[in-house]
């Protein structure tokens, strides 16, 4: 006979079944039975394998904002322990345990919140089975401020202020002024999330950046109110404030005039109106101010017994946010805001060519003067800076008086009888009223007598032109007139003495339009 089988535990003895066995099993399966039979009363142990995990959601490095809902799902199982007898425990390095309900019978588990902590958070799950082996998994979520990336949309929240109290009636203004260092505000799209309530509102901004949402909160206690912008290069940008909301303890406070978002300029007159109504203290002994971002204070005037209030001003230029702010004897406070755009009339540019009055437009109904036009050869200051032609005066300007006439010093050449002269080139006539003042001393010492030659040339031939010869005290010595070339003299006593100083004035009495440019030549001889 061959050897006979032995079982896997090697028992020094094999003990036989209680019950006898049929004849027809074989000896072979019979030596099998009795050495499983021996192992088991030998005490072998069986296996156990520790617990499979994993997170379905929220996947690795999600960012969400702050009071967003996040949903988690996850999956466990055992080879021995049945879903339903797991230990399950979801925790966040920030927030503690979030969760610890068990699976279904397939091993699924899920959960939501809205409460997470700002920050990044560790998300981890384990599950224990019932013979005390665990495992786990781990996923990080950031929510809210890791996701103000440089060059995301700035968000500042005007209203409601931190720690604000309100109503559970009363509507909340919120309002906040949205920026982006590329794209325009009204391009971003904006969510307002109120944590517990959800999401207040989905849109976009003013051109202007502001931002106005009344909504009312539907639960009472702690509320985080977020605003975030998501800019068109995929940054976003949020901010938070957190407000209380308790059953009617605050003065309630309305804003009826002028409009939300009205616009006026800064002459007129603004009548402002409002009303206070508090569920304890007396109307007219809740404390109201009034008060511009811009301007400060603008009234504190009690509110007469039904809680109106009213006052007139005018405001600076600017866009205001202006807040009615009610205190009840309590020291709860209510406020409501809206935006007043005010500008002045003169800083609008009605005529579009990029400048108004206070620019410098010297005609803001003719796009075609303004600083930065280029003036003309005609009648017209096309660059607004208050002189005609400009671009054509010669090099003499600004000498169109006699108080402003330009000094060539001294020509005469000193000797008795003999002279000196001077010939100016390039002078022009810029426009109708150029004239050209030109003054100079004829030093007649001893016996030297003046004689004085005044010759005007390369005048226009279309034009009428006058040349005048003046002494110092202003008197009229000669005078010619014409074109082409005009001219004036002069010749004092033989002996007369002294240091005489002359004037001579030329300018046209009929100009030819547009001969800017036309240039002509005056000499002196003295």
């Amino acid at each position: 006979m061959g050897s006979e089988p032995r079982g896997h535990c090697d028992s020094p003895g094999l003990a036989a079944p209680i019950h006898p066995l049929p004849p027809e099993v074989s000896y072979t399966s019979r030596m099998f039975l009795f050495a499983v039979l021996a192992c088991n009363e030998a005490g072998v142990q069986s296996y156990n394998t520790a617990p499979l995990v994993a997170i379905l959601a929220p996947e690795d490095g999600t960012v969400v904002d702050p009071g967003a809902l996040v949903e988690f799902y996850g999956e466990a199982e055992d080879g021995q322990t049945v879903a339903a007898d797991l230990q399950i425990t979801w925790l966040s390095s920030l927030d503690g345990v979030l969760d610890t309900n068990v699976p279904d019978r397939n091993g699924d588990m899920t959960f939501a919140t809205n409460s997470l902590s700002a920050g990044s958070h560790v998300i981890t799950l384990s599950a224990v089975d019932t013979r005390g082996d665990s495992a786990e998994t781990t996923v990080t979520l950031q929510v809210g401020d890791g996701s103000n990336v440089s060059g995301a949309p700035a968000i500042v929240i005007v209203n409601p202020s931190p720690g604000e109290q309100v109503g559970a009636s009363q509507v909340i203004n919120l309002l906040a002024t949205v920026a982006d260092d590329v794209d325009a505000p009204e391009v971003l799209p904006i969510e307002v999330l109120d944590n517990p309530d959800g999401v207040v509102w989905n849109g976009y901004a003013a051109p202007t950046g502001t931002l106005d949402v009344p909504f009312q909160a539907h639960s009472l206690g702690i509320h985080t109110l977020t605003v975030s912008a998501l800019d068109l290069e995929g940054k976003l940008g949020s901010a938070s404030v957190t407000y209380e909301v308790v059953q009617d303890e605050v003065p309630l406070v309305n804003i009826s005039s002028p409009a939300d978002g009205a616009w006026g300029d800064t002459i007129d007159i603004v009548t402002f109106r409002g009303n206070v109504l508090d569920d304890t203290t007396p109307n007219e002994q809740v404390v109201t101010s009034w008060t511009s971002d811009l301007q400060g204070l603008l009234s504190a005037a009690p509110p007469d017994s039904n809680g109106d209030t009213t006052f007139a001003s005018t405001l600076f230029g600017g866009t205001h946010v202006i807040t009615l702010t009610a205190t009840d004897l309590e020291g709860n406070v209510g406020r409501d805001t809206l935006v007043v755009n005010v500008d002045d009339p003169l800083d609008r540019d009605d005529d579009g060519d990029g400048y108004s009055e206070n620019a410098g437009d010297c005609d803001d109904t003719d796009d075609t003067l303004s600083p930065a036009e280029i003036d003309i050869c005609d009648a017209v200051d096309q660059d607004c800076d208050g002189y005609i032609n400009d671009p054509y005066w010669d090099t003499y300007e600004y000498n169109n008086l006699s108080a402003l006439a330009y000094d060539l010093g001294e020509v005469d050449g000193g000797i008795l009888w003999s002279g000196d002269s001077l010939e100016i080139a390039g002078l022009t006539f810029s426009d109708a009223t150029d004239e050209d003042w030109f003054r100079w001393q004829a030093d007649d010492e001893l016996y030297d007598n003046v004689d004085i030659q005044i010759v005007v040339s390369g005048l226009s031939a279309s034009g009428d032109f006058v040349v005048e010869l003046y002494d110092d005290g202003g008197g009229l010595l000669n005078s010619d007139s014409g074109n082409g070339a005009i001219g004036a003299d002069f010749t004092s006593d033989v002996w007369e003495t002294g240091d005489d100083a002359f004037y001579v004035r030329i300018y046209a009495l009929g100009w030819p339009t547009g001969s800017c440019s036309t240039s002509y030549k005056l000499k002196i001889k003295s």
